[in-house]
């Protein structure tokens, strides 16, 4: 009885962001701890499924250190909705000012070919690039420039997803087939370096995020708003082939073959089964089995503020700073006997400092994550509001599973590059008159509110 009614509450609890009929970051990380904790723990109750517990982790766990687990994550999840809303208390007067702000710049920047041209050329320089990376293929990782040349096609990423959406801007305002050419070469660059991507890391995160960012950066611009079923549907249909791209982080792009990929999806155990299947222990879904285990082990160490003070340095080479965390992991994780697993960052937050500390901490962190929904909103260019709503959404989807100092810098990866590049777009034509730009101007138009 209480693992459905604890799931029943998390679903409620997404059920309530889901009301508000558009993707934030707070839903996207609520969306993606449901699965975690309350879809991994039903599976495990319903299916009998320790393994881990006994395999991995070598504790033995009965059916009351699940319910105790789901009952620390949901108060984990609910601590984060609760500093989620107390940001809407405390920080409605400057929402207010900025949504003020917001409404005296109506019109959306002009776009003209030369523009689109320079976007186009920037995407085709980038590949070079990308192809000389994929040639290193995963060792990068350990190269002279270890993590920055391995990071280094997030941002360049992020700008083929800024010019796939301002080209597709302008299609869809004009409607005229000249310009579909240029959508579908944009688009065509964005998937191949997209597939690059995958010869620099075994993580499916890594490539796949873009592709999540590029998408809610699409339909917040077609349909002037994102709502949920944009991302928890295709996120749920797609989930065996998350699976089995998992099974194959290992195979070399031409080593793929993919009628092989979707049979091994949906046909080895059924259609159906495929999807429940998902939450088996042997999937993707261990973070709540981690995060127990977490709650279960002797801490010898505990960082408490620490973990947020280390955010900023993670950048810091290791060369200047010998004494840098391996991994930037400061918490005591001897309980994963070295396994890569995650208890997620409610699980971070518990080690950090226990319980009461992972309540205060995810509190915290529903606080900030809620000031970039709200700052997002309100960013005039739409452009450039249409791709930070992706990536704050995509990454704090990623932000349940993941450390703090992971989350900022994919955030600053991504963010940096789309905001370089609206100066690309023209300054804010605040006054229609600015349209008679002799033979430049391809069309301006008033833009969509949030």
């Amino acid at each position: 009885m209480a693992v459905f009614l604890l799931f029943a509450s998390q679903l409620a609890l997404l059920g309530r962001q889901v009301k508000t009929g558009h993707v934030t970051g707070v839903g996207g990380f609520l969306f993606m701890s449901f699965l975690f904790f309350g879809m991994r723990p039903l599976y495990l109750f319903l299916e009998n499924d320790y393994q881990l517990f006994s395999g991995l982790f070598r504790i033995q766990v009965g059916l009351s250190d699940v319910v105790s687990g789901m009952w620390w994550g949901t108060a984990a999840m609910i601590a984060f909705w609760v500093g989620s809303i107390l940001f809407r208390e405390l920080g409605a007067d400057w929402l207010k000012r900025r949504r003020q702000r917001l409404a005296a710049t109506p019109v959306l920047p002009i776009i003209t070919g030369s523009m689109v041209q320079r976007l186009i050329g920037f995407q085709i320089v980038t590949l070079p690039v990308m192809l000389a990376l994929a040639r290193g293929g995963r060792a990068i990782y350990g190269s002279a420039l270890g993590a920055y040349a391995y990071d280094l096609p997030v941002p360049l990423q992020a700008v083929h997803i800024f010019a796939l959406v301002v080209i597709f801007e302008r299609y869809r305002r004009q409607s005229d087939r000249r310009y579909l050419g240029s959508l579908i070469l944009s688009g065509s660059l964005f998937l191949v370096f997209t597939w690059l991507m995958r010869e620099v890391s075994m993580f499916r995160g890594f490539y796949v995020a873009g592709v999540m960012i590029a998408g809610i950066a699409l339909v917040q611009r077609w349909k002037g708003r994102a709502s949920y079923a944009w991302l928890i549907i295709p996120i749920v249909l797609l989930q065996p082939l998350f699976q089995v791209l998992g099974d194959l982080r290992y195979a070399s792009n031409e080593d793929l073959v993919v009628e092989q990929v979707v049979e091994r999806s949906y046909g080895e155990h059924g259609l159906t089964g495929a999807y429940w299947h998902f939450y088996h222990s042997g999937g993707d879904m261990n973070i709540f089995d981690t995060f127990v285990a977490a709650k279960a082990a002797e801490v010898t160490k505990r960082p408490y503020a620490l973990s947020w003070l280390y955010v900023p340095m993670h950048f810091v080479p290791r060369a200047i700073w010998k004494e840098k965390p391996e991994k930037g992991i400061l918490q005591d994780v001897s309980f994963m006997n070295g396994a890569p697993y995650c208890p997620g960052i409610a699980g971070f937050f518990l080690l950090d400092g226990g319980k009461l500390w992972m309540l205060l901490s995810m509190a915290l962190l529903g606080f900030l994550v809620s000031a970039l929904d709200g700052y997002v909103y309100t960013v005039p260019n739409a452009y450039l509001r249409a791709c930070l709503l992706g990536i704050i959404v995509v990454n704090a989807m990623f932000l349940s599973r993941a450390y703090l100092w992971f989350y900022f810098y994919q955030l600053l990866y991504a963010i940096v590059p789309c905001v370089a590049l609206v100066r690309l777009v023209g300054k804010y034509a605040r006054n229609p008159r600015r349209a008679a730009v002799a033979g430049k101007v391809t069309h301006v138009y008033r833009g969509s509110r949030p």
